[in-house]
């Protein structure tokens, strides 16, 4: 029995036990904050700009916890990420805000919940009130 539980806090990779509901907390504000802009990105431009913002929120944020103690993980997702967002047929807009939803989770996946909120709140609040063009 031991030796089960050696194998799952050594795949934890630098994770205690202790931390798992720090990062579901992580992994649930990630997904809340880019549903917040993915809802105010479509609203606001009237048409759908961002979609699967949830999804890509928490999958970067997943992303960003598992390669946090790793530097060749890290240079691995930022390549995917550069990849994800190498997309020809997308518009600057949707760039934009793939680009935002993507920096929202890698805050969330690393820890920094609370100045990312921040962050997203003065996004949206520059995004409500400034006239935006595309």
């Amino acid at each position: 029995m031991e030796t089960i539980k050696n194998i799952f806090v050594d795949s934890l990779n630098g994770f205690a036990l202790s931390q798992i509901p720090l990062f579901i907390f992580q992994l649930l504000c990630a997904g809340l904050l880019s549903y917040v802009l993915q809802l105010i990105l479509n609203k606001k431009f009237k048409t759908t700009v961002v979609e699967n913002g949830v999804v890509t929120g928490m999958g970067v944020a997943v992303l960003a916890a598992i390669v946090k103690y790793s530097v060749p993980g890290s240079i691995l997702a930022a390549a995917i990420v550069l990849l994800f967002l190498q997309d020809k047929e997308k518009s600057k807009l949707a760039i934009l805000g793939q680009t935002l939803i993507l920096l929202i989770g890698l805050g969330c996946g690393l820890g920094s919940v609370v100045l990312t909120g921040l962050g997203v709140v003065v996004l949206v609040a520059t995004i409500l009130f400034i006239p935006l063009k595309k």
